[in-house]
């Protein structure tokens, strides 16, 4: 899809604000900063700054990539077994988080210290759960079932990027790689199954 001069724009005016909130709340804390520093900081009025986002904490979280839809569509249309689909729809995300690993850094360190952005982050991932929860009724008929496999699937994007956080020589993939063997392995251990690989 390509987007529009105006579309571009205000993306790039997204990211900058958000880059901006992010290095000042590094540096002094997101609590002790005001938006009009980050607008200031940004290169935008703060008008600008409130028609973009709602709060400094807000414009920290940004807006986070969500899962695109031609990889729902091709998870929901998916003929390999179950796991094998979520596994490559995980690999698309994380190389779509990949693309932005020094916000998704800040983010993190943003998030360890202020309970209201990690508020506003577990918003979205409560939407894009939901969204995945009705995506995958297309594969499994029961809606508790679809929506613990979703709840999984979110839990396992976050666990990974932790991993990756704390572990600096590993990339997001293959921090992916071992949560989802970890993953797989505690499923099999939950329907008493004794393989544990």
């Amino acid at each position: 899809m390509t987007l529009s001069l105006r579309q571009k724009r205000r993306q790039e005016t997204a990211h900058a604000i958000q880059t901006a909130t992010l290095e000042l709340a590094i540096e002094n804390g997101l609590e002790n900063i005001t938006t009009e520093e980050i607008a200031a900081a940004a290169g935008v009025s703060t008008r600008t700054f409130f028609n973009y986002f709602t709060n400094k904490e807000a414009a920290a979280i940004g807006t986070p990539p969500g899962f695109h839809e031609e990889d729902k569509a091709a998870l929901r249309d998916g003929t390999a077994p179950l796991t094998e689909d979520l596994k490559r729809f995980l690999d698309k995300h994380m190389e779509t988080l990949a693309k932005k690993d020094n916000i998704l850094r800040m983010v993190g360190k943003v998030l360890r210290s202020n309970e209201k952005a990690r508020g506003i982050l577990d918003g979205f991932l409560t939407i894009e759960r939901d969204d995945l929860t009705e995506c995958l009724m297309a594969r499994v008929e029961n809606r508790q079932v679809a929506a613990a496999v979703a709840s999984n699937v979110t839990n396992v994007t976050a666990r990974a990027i932790h991993l990756w956080e704390h572990e600096p020589d590993r990339s997001l993939g293959e921090a992916l790689d071992t949560i989802w063997e970890g993953l797989i392995v505690a499923s099999h251990l939950l329907a008493g199954s004794s393989d544990q690989r």
